[in-house]
């Protein structure tokens, strides 16, 4: 089921999603979930702010969603500097994670980024083969002299833009 935090506190929709389910017999009811995975990284948006980037928002919910003995794996993006550092920021804030709690909870973090390079022949193939389309996800098309605002747009989660198509004419 999709959780949309405008709707509220995604902890809780996800909570109120596992009651409506039921578990296996016998199964005590956690208050979470076994394992967590941040796909998001430092551009997440906070739920009191939209409009701003939160890093720290995911690994917070995260923390609070993953039930003791369980697992935290961080595949979204955490630079060691922030690119696009607020007004008086440096770029190098650090990332604040609620560690006390992890560790009372006993929950394994991992992190680790995507090999996505190793599969870029192979996906280029899929799409020239017609198996796999991503055109479903194009948002808009430009030309080539539209493709610095494009990025930039994508860069910084404005104006819709996911996926960009570039016709050169």
């Amino acid at each position: 089921m999709p959780i949309d935090f405008r709707r509220g506190d995604p902890v809780e929709q996800i909570r109120a999603d596992r009651a409506r389910t039921g578990l296996p017999l016998g199964e005590e009811k956690p208050g979470g979930v076994d394992k967590v995975i941040d796909a998001v990284g430092f551009q997440a948006r906070g739920r009191e702010h939209p409009d701003r980037e939160s890093p720290s928002q995911v690994i917070s919910d995260a923390s609070r969603l993953v039930d003791a003995a369980g697992a935290i794996a961080v595949a979204g993006v955490y630079p060691d500097r922030n690119p696009h550092p607020g007004p008086g920021a440096d770029g190098r804030e650090n990332l604040v994670a609620p560690w006390g709690a992890l560790f009372s909870k006993g929950v394994a973090v991992r992190f680790g980024r995507t090999h996505d390079r190793r599969y870029t022949v192979l996906l280029r193939d899929l799409v020239v083969a017609g198996r796999a389309r991503p055109s479903m996800i194009v948002t808009h098309h430009g030309t080539l002299a539209d493709a610095a605002a494009l990025h930039w747009s994508f860069d910084r989660r404005e104006h819709g833009v996911i996926k960009a198509v570039l016709h050169p004419r």
